[in-house]
């Protein structure tokens, strides 16, 4: 009888340590890993077109692009990025470009001070700012011109936090 007690009472404390919290069942799960805010650039060229899509004529490789970072003192620090494909968020909106994306900008630029720096293929050097708050980027310029969100109404981190940059 002992050991049925103490298997019910390793699937409780089991039971009620993963469940979801929040008002809507949301929230994380104590067994979930943490997944990070990430960050997403479309690149486009002067009509729209995109540049990251293996399909377009000059498409920019992931092997040929860079993304790093600087600090005050010019060190550099490579941040990772993944080229993500395009993508259905509801039924009503699509992600219809291919996308440079990292979410290691975003805790890169949440806890210092740094330039970010993207080169593309053989183009010139792009110096990139953020602004991030709370893992939502409030402001991004690229060579000193603030770039627009591409979905600036929808208050999710994963649609929210993708930005247009024209070449």
């Amino acid at each position: 009888m002992k050991k049925i007690l103490f298997a019910l009472l390793v699937l409780f404390i089991a039971n009620v340590g993963c469940k979801k919290t929040g008002i809507d069942g949301g929230g994380l799960c104590a067994c979930s890993p943490v997944v990070q805010p990430s960050m997403a650039f479309l690149i486009k060229d002067a009509n729209g077109i995109d540049l990251l899509n293996p399909k377009t004529t000059g498409y920019f490789e992931k092997t040929k692009i860079q993304l790093y970072a600087k600090d005050a003192n010019n060190t550099i620090k490579q941040v990772n990025f993944d080229i993500r494909q395009p993508f259905s968020y509801t039924n009503n909106l699509a992600v219809s470009y291919y996308q440079l994306s990292s979410s290691q900008i975003m805790s890169v630029a949440k806890s210092e001070s740094l330039k970010f720096y993207l080169k593309l293929g053989d183009t010139k050097l792009y110096e990139i700012k953020l602004k991030v708050n709370n893992y939502f980027v409030e402001k991004v310029t690229v060579d000193d011109l603030e770039i627009s969100k591409e979905f600036p109404t929808i208050q999710e981190p994963t649609i929210n936090n993708i930005y247009s940059i024209k070449i």
